[in-house]
């Protein structure tokens, strides 16, 4: 009988160590494959080298621009529909959340490759939490975000 129990413990052993290979080999192509095909960036490089390089500040005022253009748009949908003079606020939550999502979504598409598509100081900082940006360009990506989010605002006050 203990012979039995001690042959099941082996099994399952040997079965957690050949899940945890497959899982390891499994990461290691996405990542090879992922980097021959461009889509990771390195973001562990020291703060002097990474504030000096020309991707970091494209990144930094990609996203300023697409605050910029996520306020501006979804703002302007909203005032567009008040000024109708609508009655319900019912009447606005439609088109307001169509701007939302279609905004979002062709944003994120189109600055996705530059920076990441965060668009959000709020997915930065998460991003930042999890180790996927730098904190310094985590920082630098919420001062741009909330820059570009008051640029837009402004733009549509007039």
């Amino acid at each position: 009988m203990a012979a039995n129990a001690l042959a099941i413990n082996m099994e399952e052993e040997t079965m957690d160590e050949h899940l945890v290979t497959l899982m390891e080999k499994l990461e290691s192509l996405r990542v090879a494959k992922n980097s021959a095909n461009g889509l990771t960036k390195n973001f562990r490089q020291p703060l002097q080298v990474e504030i000096r390089t020309l991707e970091f500040w494209r990144s930094i005022i990609s996203e300023c621009l697409a605050s910029f253009f996520f306020v501006f748009i979804v703002s302007g949908v909203s005032c567009n529909y008040l000024n109708r003079g609508l009655d319900k606020v019912s009447d606005l939550a439609l088109p307001t959340a169509l701007a939302t999502g279609l905004a979002m979504a062709l944003l994120h598409h189109c600055f996705e490759k530059i920076s990441g598509g965060h668009v959000n100081p709020a997915v930065s900082l998460a991003m930042a939490a999890i180790k996927k940006v730098s904190p310094l360009r985590a920082s630098l990506f919420v001062v741009a975000q909330c820059g570009g989010g008051i640029a837009g605002a402004a733009l549509l006050y007039g």
